[in-house]
């Protein structure tokens, strides 16, 4: 009995829904990796690529330009998230993704019933995976597996999850799509049932309406991009829509909003990115209803080479 009240404490914390035992278990899977995808109303599937890829689509790894990134979460009640992405070009057409994610809760409190804390606790949940995708013509294609770990409490589970993608343009690659089924798979049983995985659907569509080129030397001064995507959870049998907006003023600094419907915590979002030589400084602000503290912050920084 004290099992299931400890994993309701912490899934209300860990998850942006209402939840209620494990029927949301390792919701961290859900939560996004970047700053720049969580800033636009945590969507990317239609077009990430690089070392953010192997979280978003697969797909977007084909082809891509070799790419490392770390980020740093602060989320709701002092959890925090780390996660690093590395994306590797292998060939023109093909390309490799690794990914290490870590969330984790201290100073939890532990009761059998409502009242008096039997104790402090902490929780931790882990997904490590590779992935890869390839260009099949105009469509390109991934795969992903990652193994995943839970402890909460005295329990601890093990388990595995895999996604799928694709990604192609119309309109001579003003317009991107993506779709992916990500987090199929399964656990083992934590204390005396099995955690089940977060099952996503996501669709999304980008398309970049607007460009100004400087009249000297012919360089893009301006550059703007939309996107929507939806997402329904199969587990929770919700439906989310995300929108963002992005505008980049000379290939060096882009700033972005984005709106995420049907949230338990958050519904905005912005954030600001920078580029200085080969390194991207991307930030992200989301803030949470009244009543759960400060908002979100996120920081990823990437290397490519």
């Amino acid at each position: 009995m004290r099992i299931r009240f400890v994993l309701a404490t912490v899934l209300m914390a860990l998850s942006p829904l209402v939840v209620v035992a494990q029927d949301s278990g390792l919701s961290f899977l859900t939560l996004g990796v970047n700053a720049e995808a969580l800033a636009k109303g945590d969507a990317g599937v239609a077009s990430s690529d690089g070392a953010s890829a192997s979280y978003w689509n697969p797909a977007g790894l084909a082809g891509t330009q070799s790419e490392v990134g770390v980020s740093h979460h602060v989320w709701i009640g002092d959890i925090r998230t780390y996660a690093l992405n590395g994306a590797f070009s292998v060939g023109e057409h093909s390309g490799i993704g690794v990914s290490v994610v870590a969330t984790g809760a201290g100073n939890l409190e532990a009761r059998q019933q409502p009242g008096e804390s039997d104790g402090l606790f902490d929780a931790q949940f882990v997904s490590a995976g590779v992935s890869f995708g390839h260009q099949f013509g105009p469509v390109r294609a991934g795969v992903g597996v990652k193994l995943l770990s839970e402890r909460i409490f005295t329990n601890s589970a093990n388990g595995y999850g895999f996604d799928i993608g694709i990604q192609t343009e119309l309109l001579n690659e003003s317009v991107h799509l993506g779709v992916v089924m990500a987090n199929m798979g399964s656990m083992q049983e934590l204390n005396v049932e099995a955690t089940e995985l977060p099952r996503l659907l996501r669709v999304g569509a980008e398309v970049f309406p607007f460009r100004a080129i400087t009249a000297l030397d012919g360089e893009v001064f301006l550059s703007t991009s939309l996107l929507a995507e939806v997402s329904h959870n199969y587990v929770t049998e919700r439906t989310k829509w995300h929108f963002g907006l992005s505008a980049e003023v000379l290939e060096t600094v882009t700033a972005r909003i984005g709106y995420l419907s049907d949230d338990f915590l958050r519904d905005v979002s912005a954030g600001v990115g920078i580029e200085v030589a080969d390194i991207w400084f991307d930030y992200a602000i989301l803030p949470f209803e009244d009543g759960f503290g400060g908002p979100a912050h996120i920081l990823t920084v990437r290397y490519g080479f």
